[in-house]
C-alpha cells in the first residue's frame, strides 16, 4: 500500500477532509497538521516514517502546478512590479521571468517572499508559510518595458505560466511610492531588517535608486516667493524644509519674536508639498509684515525630501552661519535665541547642535550616538547601526556646557556655509528622511573637524508633530538605514567605544 493510501485508511477523518475540500492530499495533511498532532506517516513498506520526519516529496514528473497566484502587477517606463503566491511547499518556487516585445530571452530574478495571511487560512495552514512572492524588476531601456509573459520557474524545473490579475500602469513617482509603501509594511517569518538587508545587498539596492533618480530627474521649483525686507548680509539664516503641515510657519517665526528683532534674520521655508504652497506664500507675508522680519517660501513640485529641500534652502540663503531646523523646534526661553547668536563667530569647522525638549519638559535630544545592534547584526550577519538620542526621556540637568558628541539632529543644527559648500550638503542618495543627518556629521568628523552639543542651545522639539508619515516613508527608511550601514559600517567600527 502506497504511503497516501495507508495514512488516509490509518486516519479516516483525514480522509473526510480530502472530500470536503478543507486539505487537497493525506500529504498535505501530514505536513501542515499531522506531525504536529502526533500522527504518523508510514513509510513505503507500511513501517513508521517518524512523527516529525517530512515524507519525501514525489518525483518531478509525478508533480503538479501549484496552487498560484499573480495578484498584480505594476508597470511604469524601464520598471515593473511582481506580487502574487503560490502554494509552493513540495516544489520551492526558484526563479520569476518575465518576457518583453523585444526580449523574448526571459529576464530572470530569484523571488522575495513575504507571509501572507490570507494565502494561509485559504490553504487551511496550520503553521506559518510565507507564500508571497514579489520582485521589482529594472527593464533595460532597449528591451521595451511591456510584458508579454510572466511565469515562475519551480526548483524542479518545471514552469508555470502567470495570468496578470491586476495589470497598472503608473507614472514614476506613483510606481515608486507604491513599491516603497509596500516594501515598508509587509510581513515576514523573522527579521524585517534583516531580511531587507539581504535582499539589497542581493541587487535590489541598485534597482531602488535607479527609480530613485529617475525621480531625481524630474525635480524642480514650482514657485518662490520673498516677502519683508532681506538683509544683505543676515545674522542668521534658518532653513526648514515643510511637509504635509502648513501651520508651523507662522506660529515658529512668531515664537521666535518673542525673544528677538528679527530685522537681521531670515527664514527660508522650503515646501514638499505643492498643494500647500498658496496658504504657505500667505502666512509667510503675514509674518514678515507682522514680526518685521524676511520670510521666504520655495515650493517644489513634489516630495523631494529632507536632503534635497534643505540644500535648495541654503543655496538660496544670503548668510554665512545656517540653521538648519524642523518646523515644529522652538525656542526654549529668551537665552536660546542669544546662544544661537553667538555662534556666528564660532561655526567655522563646527557643527553644533543643541539641547532639544520634550512638551512635557524632559529631554529629548543631547547629542546623537552611533551603536551597532547586536541582535540584528547577528540576523542580518552583518553590521546594522543605528542612531539613539542620548538622555532621550530623561529629567534636564540644566545647563551641562558644551561637549564634543559623534552627531547631531537635524532638527536643530548651526553650522558655516563654506564648510557645508566644501562638504557637498546633504546626501541626495538618501530617500525621502532618515540619516541623512547623521551622514553629515559624520563627515564633518572624516574631515577632521567637530561636532558639537551645546546646552545653552534650549529648544522644544515636538517630535513627529511637524510633518506627515506616510506608507512609502517606512520602506524608504529601511533602504536608508542600509545606505547608512553600507557607507559608513568601517568607519564606525574604527572608532573608539562610547564611555
Amino acid at each position: 500500500m502506497d504511503p497516501e493510501s495507508a495514512y488516509l485508511k490509518r486516519y479516516p477523518d483525514v480522509a473526510v477532509a480530502i472530500k470536503a475540500g478543507r486539505v487537497t492530499s493525506a500529504l498535505e495533511h501530514f505536513l501542515n497538521h499531522g506531525r504536529f498532532e502526533g500522527r504518523v506517516w508510514l513509510g513505503p513498506e507500511g513501517s513508521e516514517a517518524g512523527r516529525g520526519s517530512p515524507p519525501v516529496a514525489p518525483p518531478a514528473a509525478e508533480l503538479v502546478a501549484p496552487s498560484h497566484s499573480c495578484d498584480a502587477v505594476l508597470l511604469t517606463r524601464n520598471f515593473l512590479f511582481v506580487d502574487g503566491w503560490a502554494d509552493d511547499r513540495f516544489d520551492p518556487l526558484a526563479a520569476i521571468e518575465i518576457a518583453t516585445d523585444e526580449a523574448p530571452a526571459t529576464i530572470r530574478l530569484p523571488p522575495c517572499r513575504y507571509r501572507r495571511h490570507d494565502v494561509e487560512q485559504h490553504l487551511g495552514l496550520s503553521s506559518p508559510f510565507e507564500s508571497g512572492f514579489w520582485q521589482l524588476f529594472e527593464i533595460p531601456p532597449e528591451l521595451g518595458a511591456r510584458p508579454v509573459g510572466l511565469r515562475l520557474r519551480l526548483t524542479s524545473g518545471q514552469t508555470v505560466t502567470l495570468k496578470v490579475a491586476n495589470l497598472v500602469r503608473l507614472s514614476p513617482r506613483e510606481h515608486f511610492e507604491a513599491f516603497l509603501a509596500f516594501y515598508g509594511r509587509r510581513q515576514l517569518i523573522g527579521s524585517l531588517v534583516a531580511r531587507s538587508f539581504a535582499e539589497l545587498d542581493q541587487g535590489l539596492a541598485a534597482t531602488v535608486e535607479h527609480m530613485h533618480d529617475a525621480i531625481r530627474a524630474t525635480r524642480g521649483t514650482a514657485s518662490q516667493g520673498s516677502y519683508g525686507r532681506r538683509p544683505a548680509q543676515p545674522l542668521l539664516s534658518f532653513v526648514c524644509c515643510i511637509y504635509g503641515i502648513p501651520d508651523f510657519l507662522f506660529l515658529q517665526v512668531a515664537q521666535f519674536a518673542r525673544y528677538a528683532t528679527l530685522d537681521r534674520c531670515e527664514f527660508i521655508y522650503v515646501n514638499n508639498s505643492p498643494e500647500l504652497e498658496e496658504i504657505l506664500h500667505r502666512d509667510a507675508e503675514l509674518a514678515a509684515y507682522l514680526f518685521r522680519t524676511s520670510v521666504n517660501v520655495i515650493s517644489l513640485n513634489q516630495n523631494t525630501g529632507f536632503s534635497y529641500a534643505n540644500n535648495v534652502g541654503i543655496a538660496a540663503a544670503r548668510g554665512q552661519t545656517i540653521v538648519v531646523i524642523n518646523p515644529d523646534v522652538f525656542p526654549y526661553r529668551a537665552e536660546s535665541f542669544s546662544a544661537l547668536s553667538g555662534l556666528t563667530q564660532k561655526t567655522r569647522h563646527n557643527l553644533i547642535g543643541g539641547k532639544l525638549f520634550y512638551a512635557d519638559g524632559t529631554v529629548m535630544h543631547e547629542g546623537m550616538v552611533f551603536v551597532a545592534d547586536a541582535r540584528l547584526s547577528a540576523l542580518a550577519r552583518t553590521k546594522v547601526w543605528t542612531v539613539e538620542h542620548l538622555r532621550k526621556g530623561f529629567p534636564d540637568v540644566g545647563n551641562d556646557g558644551t561637549r564634543p558628541v559623534p552627531a547631531v539632529s537635524g532638527a536643530l543644527m548651526v553650522f558655516d556655509r563654506a564648510d557645508y559648500d566644501k562638504l557637498g550638503g546633504f546626501d541626495e542618495n538618501f530617500i525621502y528622511g532618515h540619516y541623512e543627518d547623521a551622514d553629515l556629521c559624520l563627515r564633518y568628523a572624516d574631515k577632521g573637524w567637530k561636532v558639537l552639543y551645546d546646552a545653552a542651545l534650549a529648544f522644544w522639539h515636538y517630535e513627529g508633530r511637524g510633518s506627515i508619515k506616510r506608507p512609502e516613508h517606512a520602506g524608504a527608511a529601511h533602504y536608508n538605514r542600509w545606505l547608512f550601514s553600507k557607507n559608513w559600517s568601517a568607519w564606525l567600527a574604527r572608532q573608539p567605544a562610547e564611555g
